[in-house]
């Protein structure tokens, strides 16, 4: 009798535990289609990665980082002033870089200030420009879209690490409970085969 109240429990813990581990498998395996007499067995995320990256493209616009935002964020004093400032900066330095080595060295580097001058008096405008097109015209630029075509071009090994990393350690929450619901259902199946 001890031996039923042992036995069953961990049978169902066992079982449960495998069930989840197969399922979270079940979500990336099999990568291709295979077909089972009149069922065709694929996992789901090869299977709808079209669709999932879709979903992606949806969520990041519509919730996560919607243009509007991204465009208000720009154009705070500080991001704007950061973005000229690095432009400029670059700019300067590649300019007195590709300057040819015959020009004086004191040349080249009033021509960078020259051209950095411009650009953090160019700049702003300019930036202030290109976020009203941007908001006026919001599907040349979605975030989401770019995510999308990104996850799409990923390989199913790639989507399957970015996935673990991401939710790793919840995938393995999600082993353990269904091996602790299978021990409960033991002890529950125990108890009634005693009790009959």
């Amino acid at each position: 009798m001890l031996a039923r109240w042992i036995l069953i429990p961990l049978i169902g813990a066992f079982i449960g535990w495998l069930t989840n581990v197969v399922a979270i498998k079940m979500l990336f395996r099999p990568r291709r289609p295979v077909k089972i007499f009149c069922w065709t067995l694929q996992g789901l995320i090869p299977k709808r990665q079209a669709e999932i990256a879709a979903n992606i493209a949806g969520v990041v616009d519509k919730n996560l980082l919607p243009l509007n935002e991204v465009l208000a964020h720009l154009n705070t004093p500080a991001v704007a002033g950061r973005i000229t400032a690095i432009v400029a900066e670059v700019a300067r330095r590649r300019l007195v870089e590709r300057l040819p080595s015959f020009i004086p060295q004191g040349l080249k580097e009033a021509a960078g200030r020259a051209v950095e001058e411009t650009l953090h008096r160019e700049m702003p405008p300019a930036l202030q420009e290109l976020i009203e097109e941007l908001g006026r015209n919001p599907e040349a630029f979605s975030i989401g879209e770019i995510l999308a075509a990104k996850f799409k071009k990923l390989n199913l090994n790639q989507v399957e690490e970015v996935v673990v990393e991401v939710a790793g350690r919840e995938l393995r929450y999600i082993e353990w409970l269904g091996g602790l619901l299978g021990f409960l259902i033991g002890l529950v199946q125990a108890a009634l085969a005693i009790l009959s």
